[in-house]
């Protein structure tokens, strides 16, 4: 069977489709996937997908024309469209599965799956890959970052839901005490444009066994080293998807984004948010989504740190 599947841009929400595309993996399909750069690496590790073509939006829609000329001219048994594109009504196909959550409230991996009426293996998964977590044990080894190891991706690509970095700095101190060591290393992950705050939080706890990893791994590879650490942090982000999807213990911090959608999936994640609620928040007067200003201060270090502590034992 010939499948379209048209997925997200946003690595989170590539993270959060793959139970359907895991889904149509195991019946041996021949899949083409229409993605983002972003979400590339997470969609071509499935064994069923035979190609993958990357769009760059464009103005008017274009990137869809560019998608279209770019197929196969061919009438797919299944297109399964998560972006509800112009492309997958003009397409030649079968059968038709649209998604659109029409301001629905329950998390995404629920509103995926209910689109295929997907009963069991309702979990974001992603398929291991032995020479990638080959370069991240070898990586580990050369550096020689010591077991337990807390991993922390303090920095998003929005600001408003960033925890301050002063924050992090007391609870990793708070985390790494000597009467009480929970971890003998810390991991900083991010962008290669998110590695200047991730020295400068490294820099910081320079007493401490802190390494910057930011932009220095590939999405696939840090999903591997998930599985060799012990407990991950990190803002409602692309990578705390990832780090759900490897099956760590690992803790989200929540304000700006709605925890009842986003929140990480699975038996070993949690989350904690702002006494505030999302509509508080941003549903009020003056609120404004380009300011600098982080809305997660009123989140404490010291409740995250409880939070931790019970997560851990």
């Amino acid at each position: 069977m010939k499948v379209l599947f048209i997925g997200n841009t946003r690595l989170g929400d590539a993270i959060l489709s793959t139970p359907i595309l895991n889904y149509y993996n195991k019946k041996n399909c021949k899949i083409t996937i229409i993605c983002s750069s972003l979400s590339k690496n997470i969609y071509s590790s499935f064994s069923s997908v035979k190609r993958v073509i990357t769009l760059n939006k464009k103005k008017r829609g274009l990137h869809w024309l560019e998608a279209y000329n770019l197929l196969e001219p061919v009438k797919w048994d299944l297109v399964i469209d998560l972006r509800n594109s112009l492309l997958s009504r003009i397409i030649r196909k079968k059968s038709i599965i649209r998604y659109n959550d029409r301001g629905n409230e329950i998390h995404k991996v629920e509103s995926y799956c209910n689109l295929v009426n997907l009963k069991k293996g309702r979990s974001p998964f992603i398929p291991s890959n032995k020479s990638n977590r080959k370069i991240v044990i070898n990586l580990i080894n050369k550096i020689k970052i010591e077991s337990p190891i807390l991993v922390i991706a303090p920095i998003t690509n929005w600001k408003r839901k960033n925890w301050p970095l002063q924050n992090y700095k007391k609870l990793i101190k708070k985390l790494m005490r000597k009467e009480n060591k929970y971890f003998s290393s810390v991991i900083l992950l991010g962008s290669r444009d998110e590695s200047i705050h991730c020295e400068e939080l490294k820099k910081s706890l320079n007493n401490l066994a802190v390494f910057n990893l930011a932009g220095k791994l590939q999405v696939l590879e840090i999903y591997e080293l998930f599985k060799l650490c012990s407990f991950f942090i990190g803002n409602d982000s692309g990578l705390t998807h990832l780090a759900a999807a490897s099956n760590v213990k690992n803790l989200a911090l929540f304000g700006p984004s709605k925890s009842t959608i986003y929140r990480p999936w699975g038996k070993n994640s949690h989350f904690i948010r702002t006494p505030e609620t999302y509509s508080q928040l941003v549903e009020v007067k003056g609120y404004d989504r380009f300011d600098d200003s982080s809305l997660m201060k009123s989140l404490k270090v010291q409740d995250v740190f409880n939070a931790c502590l019970q997560i851990i034992s």
